[in-house]
């Protein structure tokens, strides 16, 4: 059988599918070829199925780097509901003795899936130093240069963890990335040019309806979201700043809107987090309020809105945001509401989490300690130390990093206070040509929803407020 014949059918026997989406067949087959793949293809593009075919078209254990542990136990739940049992999740929701027992027999799975704090730790690298690797998939790939290098310093250790495995075939994907994103992201590898394959899709999403509004106080925008809530049909997802937030206006517009509204964010635990989102996904609640984090890896199609009540961080973490809405290629709208002064939420993100010149001195000195500066930040100097960077080179590096991090905030600022132009300004970010139509509104006073066709709403499911922990796993596992 030829390897042709082999995707084909491996693609019908596994998935049901007849054809590949755009660049899933081109990245399996650079893959299979021996080349390294990165691969930007648009949220609900399909990214999850290249690996997955990898794991029947080639043997081997795939090892799948994912950022959330909510993702993560939704990617075990859509293995299982293919029919996939030789899949795990390998994170901190492990106690010692499961983890030690899924490091035993790691080379009797398939698929697994980990965290970027366990796969640094030396007992579990040296694990996977046995048994034979499939592929090293590297999900929301852009995460290594947005969350590495003041966040989460795991991601920097992954170029190092690929060559101590033996540089086993990697993947990285993402959906949204400059041209020189994606260049940095190979570099971090140290590998040659020639050994990289890569595909792009564009970051286009010709059918939804791009919106900003400017308003003038906190009480106008409370009220301009209540309204668009009550005309916007279907259900949607509000992004907002802080957990304190997401609680305080989920309560607001539960009571004002008659929706079924909830909030979502890390502060919530582990079966609160997979009860909202099975309520989502089964259209239980209509509207949530979330931080960023919701929204990964929540399969479900038919958002038909999404509204930013606060900015992102980036205009690459927007995209990936609003590129929650649509993905059953009908309407749906991206609606940003913006008041000057908003972008300083963002500013003081970034003074929390990036430590100042008298930090980095005082810490290494010995005059400051974690509980002075912080653990986050101590935990990122004791990273950098480790990697024998001086006070000097520290500081420079965290003056570089503020530079790019608020740069990319004033591009997000520029794109909240237009008023025409939204998709071309997206694309000139994203390095891709302007579009000489573009589907989108221009400024409030032209507002209408009556430009957007939104598909018919199918009928609510009832609320269950208080499943078992069965009826739970039932629904997580179909």
């Amino acid at each position: 059988m030829s390897e042709g014949d082999l995707i084909q059918q491996t693609l019908q026997k596994h998935f049901g599918f007849e054809s590949f989406r755009p660049g899933q067949r081109e990245i399996i087959e650079a893959l299979l070829a021996g080349k390294n793949a990165l691969g930007m293809l648009p949220t609900g593009g399909g990214k999850s199925l290249i690996y997955q075919m990898m794991g029947y078209l080639r043997s081997g254990t795939v090892v799948i780097v994912t950022p959330l542990l909510s993702l993560m136990q939704d990617q075990v739940a859509r293995f299982n509901y293919l029919g996939e049992k030789d899949v795990v999740a390998l994170n901190s929701l492990l106690d010692k003795q499961e983890k030690f027992s899924v490091l035993q027999r790691l080379q009797n799975y398939r698929f697994v899936l980990i965290s970027p704090e366990m796969f640094n730790q030396a007992e579990v690298i040296k694990a996977f130093e046995q048994i034979q690797l499939n592929t090293l998939v590297i999900d929301e790939a852009h995460t290594i240069l947005n969350w590495g290098p003041d966040f989460r310093p795991d991601y920097l250790e992954f170029p190092l963890i690929h060559q101590k495995l033996g540089q086993p075939s990697l993947l990285l994907l993402t959906a949204t990335a400059t041209t020189d994103m994606k260049t940095e992201l190979q570099a971090q590898f140290n590998l040659p040019k020639q050994a990289w394959f890569t595909y792009t899709e564009s970051v286009n999403r010709p059918n939804i309806f791009l919106h900003t509004e400017q308003v003038q106080e906190q009480d106008d925008k409370r009220e301009r979201l209540k309204s668009l809530l009550m005309q916007l049909p279907g259900s949607g997802i509000v992004y907002v700043s802080s957990r304190k937030l997401a609680n305080s206006l989920a309560e607001w517009l539960r009571q004002t809107t008659g929706k079924r509204v909830a909030a979502y964010h890390g502060g919530l635990d582990n079966v609160a987090r997979y009860r909202l989102q099975q309520q989502f996904m089964e259209n239980q609640l209509d509207v949530i309020v979330a931080t960023s984090a919701f929204g990964m890896g929540i399969d479900k199609d038919d958002i038909r809105f999404i509204i930013h009540f606060h900015l992102s961080q980036d205009l690459a973490s927007y995209m990936q945001e609003i590129g929650r809405a649509g993905r059953d290629g009908k309407h749906a709208v991206a609606i940003m509401l913006y008041r000057r002064g908003d972008e300083r939420l963002q500013h003081n993100l970034i003074d929390a989490s990036i430590p100042t010149d008298a930090m980095i001195a005082g810490y290494l000195s010995g005059e400051l300690k974690s509980t002075d500066i912080g653990h986050e930040r101590a935990r990122l100097l004791d990273y950098y130390q480790q990697q024998g960077l001086s006070v000097v080179d520290m500081q420079s590096l965290f003056k570089d990093r503020r530079k790019t991090r608020e740069h990319d905030l004033n591009e997000m600022v520029k794109y909240a206070r237009c008023e025409h132009g939204l998709r071309d300004f997206i694309l000139n970010y994203f390095d891709e040509s302007a579009l000489e139509s573009d589907f989108e509104s221009i400024g409030q006073a032209n507002w209408s929803l009556e430009k957007v066709t939104f598909p018919t709403i199918k009928e609510h499911n009832p609320v269950i407020e208080n499943e078992s922990w069965a009826q739970i796993l039932r629904k997580l596992f179909k």
